[in-house]
């Protein structure tokens, strides 16, 4: 069950919210929430201590842009990330780079011909620590933007087997099969796609014959679970008119649908462990109708109370996770707009005795290693992937964030960058979030 804590967004307009994502925007080590608006005025919610207060300054701000899918990840190997910002037709996507003391645009203005983005994923094909930003669009190619030398900007997409054309909603990726990291995109009009990597530096799209095509043609949110506790990565599909699916992967990497029942018009998905049991619940971000939120119980997942965060007629867009107060729980931040414009909302669940760990696991620079994976056994081993890109529109924070119940040690855990460098610490102490540096640290 959550309860509100919206009354601590200080700073909260109404207005037609899209996207969130997670970041360290200015440098302090704390992570803010960079939220995008529909035609209004873009924020940024930093936690002082008593609220969230917007600490958006121009051009992040982008007062009267259409911004919809939002994400960072470090472009330029510097050790700090930049800011994708997809926009819809009325306005050139951006790409916000600190520099020479303040934000500039690398796109410079210059759009793509009837582009509209959607949801926007940052991802390290090299395995180096440098991130290129793959953008899916309604209606047209995926495309995937790298920044070269002296800030020059390049899509690579057709380069590389990503110049798909598809109704793109979201994307994610992870370490879901062998063979490094895949992207799976979620699809409006057309079944979903897979991409894996072929080893010559190039994808190709595999979904139906891992039975993860889903020609539904509705798909919206996406997130990684593992859903029966053996180490493999299932994926949670929320979608605009229903059923909710619940792909868990059988051998040889075959998947099956588990549906999850309840709910017909989702737009984000969460998941994530709110109350520190050690076992993650799933949410699914209505539009139009009342949040859901699924929990493991008697041996399947099954819909529990949501508490104040059912939100019946709220039209929910974009929905993320952080632990901004440092008080080891979760908070969920959900936006929402696309149909009347609203205000944020921020939930938690009560505290109690139960214990947790945080990992941050960082690059060789010390940005975020987004798509890096984290596994720790506390009774049973569990998984998390570093937040790349969290479905639709948005992008949680870049933390792996463990629920231990009351177990009050841990065996071990271990961290596999995306280019396959690992480090297992053995009981690290609980109650903290360690930061683990890549073993090629260069900082």
């Amino acid at each position: 069950m959550l309860w509100s804590l919206t009354k601590l967004i200080a700073d909260n307009p109404a207005q037609w919210y899209t996207g969130l994502a997670v970041v360290d925007l200015d440098g302090d080590g704390q992570f803010e929430c960079v939220v995008a608006a529909n035609g209004g005025r873009n924020l940024v919610l930093k936690w002082g201590g008593d609220a969230f207060y917007d600490v958006g300054v121009a051009p992040l701000t982008d007062e009267r842009a259409p911004s919809m899918g939002i994400a960072a990840g470090d472009v330029d190997g510097d050790g700090r990330e930049e800011l994708y910002v997809g926009n819809g037709e009325a306005a050139p996507d951006r790409l916000f780079a600190w520099r020479r003391g303040g934000w500039i645009d690398l796109l410079g203005g210059v759009r793509e011909r009837n582009q509209s983005s959607q949801s926007v994923l940052a991802f390290d094909r090299f395995g180096m620590g440098r991130y290129g930003f793959m953008v899916a669009h309604e209606g047209g190619p995926f495309r995937y933007i790298e920044v070269l030398g002296q800030d020059r900007v390049e899509n690579v997409a057709p380069l590389i087997g990503l110049a798909r054309i598809a109704g793109g909603r979201s994307l994610i990726a992870g370490a879901l099969l062998d063979g490094g990291l895949q992207i799976y995109a979620g699809n409006e009009g057309i079944a979903n796609m897979l991409f894996l990597p072929d080893g010559s530096g190039r994808f190709q799209e595999r979904a139906a014959e891992h039975g993860l095509a889903d020609s539904t043609g509705t798909a919206r949110g996406l997130a990684w679970i593992d859903a029966n506790f053996d180490g493999r990565l299932d994926l949670v599909c929320g979608n605009h008119r229903g059923p909710q699916r619940l792909f868990v992967q059988g051998e040889q990497g075959l998947f099956q649908d588990v549906a999850l029942e309840g709910a017909r018009d989702v737009r984000g998905v969460v998941v994530a462990d709110f109350d520190n049991d050690g076992f993650e619940e799933i949410f699914l971000h209505g539009h139009g109708e009342a949040n859901l939120l699924y929990a493991w119980r008697n041996d399947d997942w099954r819909l529990v109370d949501c508490g104040d965060a059912i939100e019946p007629s709220g039209y929910g867009v974009g929905a993320v996770v952080g632990d901004w107060n440092g008080d080891g729980r979760l908070e969920l931040m959900l936006g929402h707009g696309e149909t009347v414009p609203a205000e944020m909302s921020l939930y938690a669940a009560k505290p109690n005795r139960n214990h947790w760990l945080r990992v941050e696991p960082v690059t060789a620079a010390g940005a975020p290693a987004r798509g890096a994976v984290v596994r720790l056994r506390c009774g049973r081993v569990m998984t998390r992937v570093i937040d790349c890109g969290s479905g639709y529109l948005s992008q949680s924070e870049p933390v792996a964030h463990f629920g231990l119940g009351l177990s009050n040690s841990v065996d071990w855990l271990e961290v596999v960058w995306p280019d396959g460098a690992s480090v297992r610490i053995p009981e690290p102490e609980i109650r903290q979030t360690l930061r683990v540096a890549h073993p090629n640290q260069t900082l």
